[in-house]
């Protein structure tokens, strides 16, 4: 590490990333550990609380780190760098995050803000579910009698839809033990996410849809049930709030829903399929006027890659249930659909956001390239609030070839309709 970023680093200030260290003692291990259990970041020694650049015993440093360090279990290899400030020298210990959950005798330890604390045991099964050391899916959730025939009935009827698989009403039961829904006479996870109402054991395993006006939220609905049902309906109620936007492409007219149905279908299948259910947090979806936000509980698995996305599941079980029904098409497949649909779509492109514990799917208007001269006339024309008949008489076009146009803008994002019947007025939509 140079000066220059190891000022930086401290002018930033101790965060979840950053911990100063005036000097280092037995205890260091512990700094280490929780921070390889978040997201991994920096330990500079040699600097006091308040920032100020006091020096160290470089030779010392190295000494109890290299004995606190093999304390810690599995080992963790950091990165250790000395830099020096005028006469003063600061060790700096660059921590990875780690691939499974590192402990101290036992205990394993979380960097939270810029302090320190153990993990409780459902945090470790979170943790483990996110590194991918342990499926959460798999473990015995509740006694079978929760499970509801007609859920199952739903689930052989909707895979012999899908996959031409007709299994017959006796080996139904030894058909779930295969898929790990059942495991002696205990449903797994999956089994009840799938096959049960959940609330009971799992409340956090639904969804919700907000829709905002800048970052106020307009209304917001709950789902809640077996996970398959929350799929469709949270789908029915989102594409049933779309609008549709009339475009010219080329010499063509065409008409198309503002986002495309069935990337976004394929988005919220993934929420649910690949989302850690550790933790307490439900799927959110985010409806503003310009973009779609997609928001699950969970980072990708470690060693999936954005641009050539493996199939990593989180939760394997839950995704056979989901590929037996017919909600999942491919394995590995989900983003390569999106960002296809999203191309041959053409008004929306679309970013993925992953962090450790979150991803995100963000399907935003493309809304320039679709306004002509006219239309960007109104919009500059809507500095404040004005009735249809205005805006025509500004443009110099009929009132209904001007409602056709605010249709569009409305459609796209960018101007809403405030107030009804010869008081309606078209205003710019504001988003943050």
């Amino acid at each position: 590490m140079d000066v220059n970023r190891l000022i930086s680093l401290i002018k930033a200030g101790e965060n979840e990333r950053v911990e100063f260290k005036r000097t280092a003692t037995s205890s260091i291990a512990r700094e280490i550990c929780a921070m390889a259990n978040a997201d991994g970041g920096y330990v500079l020694i040699g600097v006091d609380d308040s920032g100020e650049i006091v020096g160290c015993d470089e030779k010392r440093v190295r000494e109890i780190l290299a004995s606190s360090l093999q304390s810690i279990t599995p080992p963790l290899k950091v990165k250790t760098s000395t830099v020096e400030i005028g006469d003063r020298k600061v060790v700096v210990v660059e921590v990875p995050k780690s691939k499974t959950l590192c402990s101290i005798g036992g205990v394993a330890y979380i960097r939270i803000g810029s302090g320190i604390r153990p993990l409780s045991i459902q945090e470790i099964v979170m943790l483990s579910s996110e590194l991918g050391t342990v499926t959460w899916d798999e473990f015995p959730a509740a006694d079978a009698s929760f499970m509801k025939g007609e859920y199952v009935e739903w689930f052989f009827s909707a895979m012999e839809e899908a996959r031409g698989r007709r299994i017959p009403r006796e080996d139904w039961n030894r058909y779930l033990r295969s898929a790990k829904a059942l495991r002696g006479n205990m449903l797994t996870n999956a089994g009840f996410l799938f096959f049960t109402d959940v609330e009971e054991f799992i409340p956090h395993a639904g969804g919700r849809i907000v829709k905002l006006v800048g970052e106020e939220p307009v209304w917001s609905r709950e789902f809640r049930g077996p996970v398959w049902r929350v799929i469709d309906e949270i789908y029915s109620e989102l594409t049933s709030q779309f609008r549709t936007v009339e475009l010219v492409v080329g010499t063509r007219r065409v008409k198309l829903p503002e986002y495309p149905l069935r990337a976004v279908r394929e988005a919220i299948i993934n929420a649910f399929a690949h989302r850690n259910y550790a933790i307490p947090a439900d799927v959110r979806i985010f409806f503003y006027p310009d973009r779609l936000v997609i928001r699950n509980p969970g980072g990708l698995m470690p060693g999936v890659d954005l641009e050539d996305p493996e199939h990593v599941p989180r939760n394997p079980n839950l995704c056979g249930l989901l590929y037996d029904a017919g909600y999942i098409e491919k394995y590995g497949y989900g983003l390569r659909l999106i960002r296809e649909e999203c191309r041959k779509h053409g008004l929306v492109e679309v970013e993925f956001r992953s962090t450790a514990n979150r991803f995100e799917v963000i399907f935003k208007k493309k809304t320039g390239e679709f306004l002509d001269d006219t239309d960007r006339k109104i919009l500059e024309f809507l500095s404040i609030p004005r009735r249809s008949g205005e805006i025509a008489e500004y443009v110099g076009l009929s009132k209904p070839s001007v409602l056709k146009r605010l249709e569009k803008l409305e459609a796209l994002g960018l101007v809403r309709a405030v107030g009804r019947g010869s008081q309606r007025k078209y205003e710019l939509a504001t988003y943050r």
